[in-house]
């Protein structure tokens, strides 16, 4: 069973084939199982209770909702994804599957003032973005996720369009 990990919380067991976590916290998680099981680990997962996931101990994202997709499937088994809406469509911060530069760049276009290029996306992951690697495995709507990263924005639009106009000044930027 070495594509999938056990998940673990107060005597109930059952495994998930994917899964998006850092340290601490726990993104999203793909369960599968037994009904009783799987649904006592939601539950759990979903109230701010603390999980295995392999060999970490993680909970929910403090001050996020998550949200939960639950499907019976054939020989008795269940099938349930838990995630935590706001990382993968937020406005300050986003989980991105690789070095999605493209992605990054969408982000930042909806929040500031300044027209950007599409081609700064290099650029501009360099500059103004904050990949945080995290820890992923599996594969989720046939993305694979052995490489993730919340991505934040901690400059202020002010601040980011001054570093864009300052950069087309000089030239680096056109």
């Amino acid at each position: 069973m070495e594509n999938y990990h056990e998940v673990y919380m107060s005597g109930a067991s059952c495994y998930t084939d994917a899964a998006i976590l850092n340290e601490e916290s726990l993104y999203l998680v793909s369960l599968y199982g037994r009904p009783g099981s799987v649904k006592a680990i939601g539950a759990g997962i979903l109230s701010g209770r603390a999980v295995f996931v392999g060999d970490r101990h993680v909970t929910r994202p403090l001050h996020y909702n998550l949200r939960a997709v639950t499907q019976n499937i054939e020989n008795g088994l269940c099938h349930k994804v838990i995630f935590s809406p706001s990382h993968f469509t937020g406005p300050d911060s986003r989980i991105l599957v690789g070095e999605d530069k493209k992605s990054a760049f969408s982000l930042l276009n909806t929040v500031v003032s300044m027209p950007l290029k599409e081609e700064w996306a290099d650029f501009l992951w360099d500059r103004v973005f904050v990949p945080k690697r995290l820890i992923g495995f599996g594969q989720i709507q046939g993305k694979d996720l052995s490489e993730v990263y919340l991505v934040s924005v901690e400059k202020t639009t002010d601040e980011v369009d001054a570093l864009v106009l300052e950069e087309i000044r000089s030239g680096m930027l056109n």
